[in-house]
């Protein structure tokens, strides 16, 4: 049985290891230079941005699956400043052999519900061409193009915005 619950700070290098593991299918056509500079932030942010939630899908008591909540926020991806007003879903990462299996329903719901208890508009997240299979799970769940939080990981390669509006009665435009 899948249960989520909030990560300990003992549990981060798993998460960051989990992370790095699921997302290491695109290092190749990320090239090596973007790869390893996107590793050491993802790496960093897990382990020490003490503004997210991280939570983690667990089975067994092993950690089968995790991602990051972040609040709203501005800053530099690059020389691209980008102010983002929802919250945001990050990393979502699934092992791969529980692919399939309603572990990322699972989480993706859970941060659409702490989106709508603090009374967003919508939540985000980022995602890229490569990364077909989540970008195409994304658009079924009502996710939308974003433009507005784009930003470039490298020169050939756009990291794309998301918004999903919430059902939750806020007073906010979340177009």
């Amino acid at each position: 049985m899948i249960t989520l619950r909030q990560a300990t700070l003992e549990e981060r290098p798993a998460i960051a290891d989990l992370t790095l593991d699921a997302y290491a299918e695109y290092a190749d056509e990320m090239g090596e230079e973007s790869w390893l500079r996107y590793a050491q932030s993802t790496r960093e942010l897990i382990l020490t941005d003490p503004s997210l939630l991280r939570m983690v899908a667990v089975e067994d008591d092993d950690i089968v699956g995790s991602v990051v909540y972040c609040p709203p926020y501005e800053k530099d991806f690059g020389a691209q400043r980008i102010k983002n007003p929802y919250p945001e879903m990050r990393l979502l990462s699934i092992v791969p052999r529980h692919r399939n299996k309603g572990i990322a329903d699972k989480l993706i719901n859970a941060c659409e519900q702490k989106a709508a208890q603090e009374n967003s508009a919508a939540i985000t997240l980022h995602t890229t061409r490569l990364m077909a299979v989540a970008k195409a799970m994304y658009e079924r769940r009502g996710y939308q193009r974003f433009t507005e939080i784009d930003f470039h990981l490298a020169p050939d390669v756009v990291v794309l915005g998301y918004v999903k509006k919430l059902d939750n009665g806020a007073n906010h435009d979340a177009s």
